[in-house]
């Protein structure tokens, strides 16, 4: 798939596409904890998660091929059909030993860090790092070509980077500007190593091609071998790109019509020569004409002179106004053909001619023109080599005319033993395919029958819980209590007052106890002004099981009758008590208890002329 395992997050405001086929958040998958949905694609989906044991936050790849599995219950993963189950099953051995490579790999390079894998839920998982930043098919976007510097920057850390993977015996496959991650200062992070649809690679018709054009090289088009040459490929697409700001043609274009402007000849300023001509190397159409590894192509990108002229090989002329561009092939020389020891031996011939003739007639050929027993010897040498080239054509037709039906009589021997060994192989596979489909046929029904009957006690624990709530709650709302009336008087200390129709007094839930008899007498003529209104409601309990009460109060300049004054116009008598500097806010009082404490404080009104700075840093750590 083509989703970032980078890992990045959406832009602000973008709300992200997720298919209803995705965990959900808070699903858990061992330790993991789904947080939302990073991408999904046609061969998995990635996850924002969290590391419940370690408290981090992690990606998480799901193999899920979207053309073989489907999920069941919102969690397990199972075929299709049971056709697909052999090919599901397969990709997802590959994909679980493709992340325990990975994972080997944690000191690498420039690569993205594999921390676990792990199978759940009928499928498997591979756990990575969760980075940040801008990839760098966005940073050509936003600032259009890079530098020599920027390039230098990327380059060498994901050469080595990769020489580790390809040394573990493993490919990216998809090596891109958008799978390469870049901090803030330029660092890159390779990702999306897509496990997955290297998993599947070649295995499954259902599937779709899984390489990018102008990225992808020619043999992923094709059935031919791949290796560490085909991420050459790619890296050197990709450094192409940032250097020129485009794409270069795709491999199959080229392999038509190759339009490829060779770095060589564009000669972009501030670029070492070396690095010009390794990536021409390594985007040669052939995959022999390419380096066959990370170690053979550092000496070209190393290179500090620009190649000698007899160290490449171009096919063609120069391209002028009005010809195409002429094809780019390694800077490898090709392979001697079959007539080569006769043809130099023609060449060399001719040159002892010429030396000859330079040595003592010089002066004459220049003069008088060529001799002519040299036109005659090199007359008879031509024709005597044209005939020799003849004889070895004709030779060559006839053996690989014989060659030719030899291979035919081989090939139909053995077309008649394969279909010989095919006509069992798919007698024996029938009757095993039948097993097979009966066997999860039966597990599939009697998982399904179990969590429904899950799915049922789940709903009906839940009603229960969901009732006993319900209960509780009214209960709780019969039992708080309301009291009102005139205030009365004080208790011992500031947080007890009276109401004049309770007997009990009544405990202020946000302050502190002061038992300060001076403070008392301030408080009660304070409030005594004249005749004051106080409605409390219960709000909470001390664990002794004592009632807490929040009490408002009616303002001195509020006019009779002082009991039909709304909620609304009354005053907090605690927040009031606080202000004024007669009680401490409790620990747990609300902000703007605190806050109008630290105004008192300020003002060093009455309490704060009796509590000291260290009594008040003991009392409690706000």
């Amino acid at each position: 798939m083509s989703e970032p395992t980078h890992i990045t997050g959406q832009p602000p405001g973008v709300v992200p596409e997720v298919d209803y086929i995705a965990l959900q958040p808070g699903q858990t998958i061992g330790r993991y904890e789904i947080v939302s949905v990073l991408g999904q694609g046609g061969f998995g989906i990635t996850y924002r998660a969290r590391d419940v044991q370690l408290g981090r936050e992690v990606a998480i790849k799901e193999y899920l091929p979207s053309a073989l599995a489907i999920r069941q219950d919102g969690a397990t993963v199972l075929p299709r059909t049971t056709k697909m189950a052999d090919d599901f099953g397969w990709g997802r051995d590959r994909f679980v030993t493709e992340g325990r490579t990975l994972a080997s790999l944690h000191r690498a390079t420039a690569i993205v860090h594999v921390f676990d894998y792990l199978e759940a839920n009928g499928t498997a998982y591979i756990v990575m790092e969760l980075l940040s930043g801008e990839t760098l098919e966005d940073r050509i976007a936003k600032n259009g070509k890079l530098s020599a510097e920027e390039v230098d920057r990327i380059l060498w850390p994901l050469l080595d980077g990769l020489e580790q993977v390809h040394n573990a015996g493993f490919l990216h496959r998809d090596i891109k500007p958008a799978n390469i991650l870049l901090d803030a200062t330029g660092n890159p992070t390779l990702i999306d190593f897509g496990a997955s649809r290297a998993a599947m690679a070649g295995r499954s018709t259902a599937l779709t091609a899984i390489f990018t054009p102008g990225y992808a090289a020619a043999e992923q088009m094709t059935s031919a071998k791949q290796g560490p040459w085909t991420d050459i490929y790619g890296f050197s697409a990709t450094l192409y790109h940032a250097i020129t700001g485009k794409t270069p043609p795709g491999a199959f274009d080229r392999m038509l019509s190759d339009t490829y402007e060779p770095l060589s000849q564009i000669k972009p300023a501030g670029f070492s020569p070396g690095v010009l001509a390794g990536i021409d190397a390594g985007l040669a159409v052939v995959a022999s004409d390419r380096p066959q590894s990370i170690a053979g192509w550092r000496p070209i990108l190393g290179m500090t002179e620009a190649p000698t002229g007899d160290s490449t090989v171009v096919i063609g002329k120069e391209p002028t106004q009005q010809q195409q561009p002429v094809r780019h092939v390694s800077t490898l020389p090709p392979p001697a053909a079959s007539g080569a020891s006769g043809r130099t031996g023609l060449w060399v011939a001719l040159a002892a001619v010429v030396l000859v003739l330079l040595g003592g007639g010089g002066y004459y050929y220049a003069m008088r023109g060529p001799d002519p027993e040299t036109v005659k010897a090199r007359q008879v040498a031509e024709e005597a080599e044209a005939r020799r080239l003849k004889a070895e054509e004709e030779a060559s037709k006839l053996r690989a005319e014989n060659e030719q039906r030899q291979k035919a009589e081989e090939e139909r021997q053995k077309a008649a033993q394969v279909a010989a060994a095919r006509e069992r192989q798919e007698a024996a596979d029938a009757a095993a395919k039948k097993q097979f489909e009966e066997e999860t046929r039966r597990k599939v029904e009697a998982e399904m029958a179990a969590q429904k009957k899950a799915e049922e006690e789940a709903k009906r624990k839940a009603d229960e819980e969901a009732e006993a709530r319900r209960k509780a709650v009214e209960d709780a709302r019969k039992a708080v209590e309301f009291v009102s009336g005139s205030f009365d008087h004080f208790g011992k200390t500031l947080m007890m007052i009276g109401l004049k129709d309770r007997t009990e007094e009544v405990r202020l839930q946000g302050v502190d106890i002061v038992n300060d008899p001076d403070l008392n007498k301030v408080a009660i003529q304070a409030l005594a002004v004249q005749p004051r209104d106080l409605r409390c409601r219960q709000t909470d309990r001390l664990t002794d099981g004592t009632p807490l009460y929040r009490c408002l109060i009616t303002q001195l300049n509020a006019k009779q009758p002082l009991n039909d004054i709304p909620d609304s116009d009354r005053v907090d008598l605690a927040l009031q008590l606080v202000k004024n500097g007669l009680v401490l806010a409790s620990c747990d009082a609300p902000r703007s208890y605190a806050d109008a404490e630290d105004d008192a404080r300020g003002r060093k009104q009455a309490l704060w002329g009796r509590v000291t700075v260290q009594e008040y840093k003991r009392r409690c750590t706000r």
